[in-house]
């Protein structure tokens, strides 16, 4: 299958699914593919969040999709939902605060508000980072099914810092770390010398679609016994996006 036939296939897919949501078996039927064919389709747009599976497994439209056709709806896409609470974030941390979203195996940052009076200040907006190398990434690969993160960590693990962890083992702890408390620290992982805390934005079926996430220079931030009310109050504003954005606040995951 071409490149060209794979993009075809998929929007013939996404069209089916925006139809009338389906199951495999029944979507594969109704664009005339092979089920394994439409198999691995799915899963590319799905690991995309085009479209989401519920536990039945039926297949429908996922939130990029929605917040895509939502961009010419002033209030409801995500760049206008987030503002606001990056805003007061920054303004009480006193620290840059960022939305980073899911492409392929890294986080770009596609959002920042710098501190109200930043020491030093730095754009990363449309900054790559690999998953495994930042908070934003750890949890994204936290609402991620076992295979997927399995898959993930048994690929490269890029290294970037002395500090930035490469052990499947380890990482994977961390990630079940995040599933339990909903929030993450790293530190000088990505760049030395810059801690940052995430957590994730998730569609309404608990999938992440990208990361709220703050950051600063380790030497002040967190301060000593901040790390924990930084982590909440991110882990909460991150759970007030996503049902905004989703307007289905009953069906976002919640961290517990």
């Amino acid at each position: 299958m071409t490149a060209v036939q794979s993009v075809e296939r998929s929007l013939h897919l996404l069209r089916e699914i925006a139809e009338e949501p389906g199951r495999l078996v029944e979507l594969a039927d109704r664009v005339n593919l092979p089920t394994s064919t439409t198999a691995r389709l799915l899963a590319t747009l799905e690991s995309n969040n085009a479209i989401e599976r519920n536990s039945d497994g039926v297949y429908r439209i996922g939130v990029l999709i929605k917040t895509m056709g939502r961009v010419a709806e002033p209030g409801v896409n995500l760049e206008t939902i987030a503002q606001p609470h990056l805003l007061d974030l920054s303004s009480q941390f006193d620290e840059a605060t960022c939305i980073a979203v899911l492409i392929g195996r890294n986080t770009v940052t596609t959002q920042q508000v710098d501190a109200p009076k930043p020491v030093q200040a730095e754009d990363w907006t449309g900054t790559r980072v690999p998953l495994h190398a930042g908070s934003a990434g750890l949890v994204i690969m936290a609402s991620w099914d076992d295979h997927e993160v399995d898959t993930y960590l048994q690929g490269n693990l890029s290294t970037h810092t002395e500090h930035t962890v490469t052990d499947p083992d380890i990482l994977l702890k961390r990630i079940n770390r995040v599933r339990r408390i909903g929030a993450v620290w790293t530190h000088s992982e990505y760049v030395l010398g810059l801690s940052s805390c995430a957590a994730a934005i998730c569609g309404s079926n608990g999938r992440a679609i990208g990361a709220l996430y703050t950051y600063g220079p380790s030497y002040r931030y967190p301060l000593s016994g901040e790390a924990r009310t930084v982590a909440t109050t991110v882990r909460e504003r991150a759970r007030q996006i996503s049902a905004s954005l989703n307007r289905q606040p009953e069906m976002i995951k919640e961290a517990s």
